[in-house]
This record gives C-alpha cells, sequence and structure tokens, in this order.
C-alpha cells in the first residue's frame, strides 16, 4: 500500500519569497501536486542586506509552475508594506477566487553582534520575517473564515532551538513566528483552519533558483565560499555524520505534507525539519 498526498489537487497557493530557492522549489511542487500557486517577491535590492529574487526569476517561477499545466500568478510584493500585500491578495483573490493555502516563506537575515546592531537591518529583519506573515495573514484568511476552510505555514528555522552568536535578531524574529503559528492556530481552530509552522536547518546553497540564497548572502559577510559557510552554520547546530545536512526538497517535503489532508488534525504544530538541532 502506497501512502499519497491527499487533497491537494484543485487546491490555490499563496507562496512568498518564490523567485529564489524554498520558495521557488515549494511552488514547483505545489504544481506538481495538483496547486495553482500565487507567486510573490521583492524583486527590487534591501540594502544593506544581500541580494533577492529578480523579476525574471519570479517570473520563471511563474512559467514552471504553468510548465505542470496549472495557473500561476506573479506578484512583486515587499511584505514589508501593508499596502502592497493589501493590493497582492486582492490580486490574487480576483484571479483565482480563494486561497486555500498561505505559505508565509520570505525570508532575511543578518549578521551583527548586539553593541553593533544596524537599526536599519533591524528593521529589515524584523519587518520582513515577523510583520510579513502578519500582513498576509490579515488579508487572506478573511477569505478562509468565510470558506471555513484553509491551512497557513510559517517558516520558522532550526535557530529557535539553540543560541547563535551574531544572529540575535534573525533569531528572535523566528521564535516570534512560533508564536504566532501557535496564536493563530487557537484563535482560527473553530473555522476549521489548520496553522503549522516549520523549523528548517541550514539548506545548502546552490546556483540561480537552486539552494539557499540566505546561505549565499551570508557567506559574502563571512568572507567564506558558500559552500564553507555552509558547512559551518551546519556544523554548529546539526547533530554530526555527513548525512545531516538538508537540501531544499527536504523542507519542501514537509510543506506539501503540511498542506495536504494528511495533516489535518495537526495545527499548531512546530515540524523540525533541522537535522537533529532541537536535540542539542
Amino acid at each position: 500500500m502506497t501512502v499519497e498526498l491527499r487533497g491537494l489537487k484543485d487546491k490555490v497557493a499563496f507562496v512568498t519569497g518564490a523567485g529564489r530557492g524554498q520558495g521557488a522549489n515549494h511552488a514547483r511542487q505545489l504544481a506538481k501536486a495538483g496547486c495553482d500557486v500565487a507567486v510573490l517577491d521583492i524583486c527590487e535590492p534591501m540594502p544593506p542586506l544581500y541580494a533577492t529574487a529578480t523579476a525574471e526569476d519570479l517570473e520563471l517561477t511563474a512559467k514552471q509552475v504553468r510548465a505542470e499545466g496549472r495557473r500561476s500568478l506573479a506578484l512583486q510584493c515587499d511584505v514589508r508594506d501593508e499596502d502592497a500585500v493589501a493590493a497582492a491578495a486582492e490580486r490574487a483573490l480576483e484571479e483565482f477566487g480563494h486561497i486555500d493555502i498561505l505559505i508565509n516563506n520570505a525570508g532575511m537575515a543578518a549578521l551583527d553582534t548586539i553593541h553593533e546592531i544596524r537599526s536599519d537591518v533591524l528593521h529589515a529583519v524584523i519587518d520582513t520575517n515577523v510583520k510579513g506573515p502578519m500582513f498576509c495573514a490579515k488579508y487572506l484568511v478573511g477569505d478562509m473564515i468565510g470558506r471555513r476552510s484553509g491551512t497557513i505555514i510559517n517558516i520558522s528555522s532550526a535557530v529557535i532551538g539553540s543560541g547563535h552568536a551574531m544572529l540575535s535578531h534573525y533569531v528572535a524574529s523566528k521564535h516570534a513566528v512560533v508564536g504566532l503559528t501557535k496564536s493563530w492556530a487557537t484563535e482560527l481552530s473553530e473555522f476549521d483552519i489548520n496553522v503549522n509552522a516549520i523549523a528548517p536547518a541550514t539548506i545548502r546553497p546552490g546556483e540561480g533558483q537552486g539552494g539557499s540564497g540566505m546561505v549565499l548572502g551570508l557567506s559574502e559577510a563571512m568572507e567564506m565560499d558558500p559552500d564553507e559557510a555552509f558547512e559551518v552554520f551546519s556544523e554548529q547546530g546539526n547533530l554530526p555524520g555527513d548525512k545531516w545536512r538538508a537540501e531544499m526538497q527536504d523542507i519542501t517535503d514537509a510543506v506539501l505534507f503540511l498542506a495536504s489532508d494528511n495533516a489535518r488534525m495537526i495545527t499548531g504544530h512546530v515540524l523540525h525539519v533541522d537535522c537533529g538541532q532541537a536535540t542539542r
């Protein structure tokens, strides 16, 4: 007997940070599972943070979704901007009629010591990682409530399980994502809406749309090759051994599960896809 993901065919997903990396892969694999997908990304620089996806990257993701025979809508949107999120949500609802699955994937990180933390970086990280999911939920959850159906998946991080030097703003933001998840799961339970989070380990970097853009970006600040930076982060958190290195698809597999009816009795949960980091 084989186990299949149930209930994804003809659902509509709304995925932030979908121009590259995890978000792009989530969108492609949701399409393979039978979903239509609205894909969002900022598509403009966020100085002084590392490079984000381009408009061309985002349109490529949309084309990849369409190549699976599904509908897609590419929306350039800065999730820090409430008005922009409201407009993107309205456009997606006009295009698809409803949203079944919200995946709050967009996120940024930076390296700063406590006493030299850059104020603009602090605001960029907190606004992207915390306010972004809140704005997206604000403008999409009403549709879910009205239909008494929906799934929200927030992307936290394995860093919630341990302390990390020079990442205090990022770590704080990812703890906040867990708080949002548990609060929303409680508040939305009466409307039959599932809310869960995923806490990924550091993901292997790659070229173009592949792998972790975050590792690529932080490796420059660390003055390291991206693969070397990936090993540094992985060794700090993961259990020892060559097996415990996370790939992009490992996170997408968790997204697909939580988005499906296979997880219909799971809510308020944080799924650690963290190479054992939470054991430390």
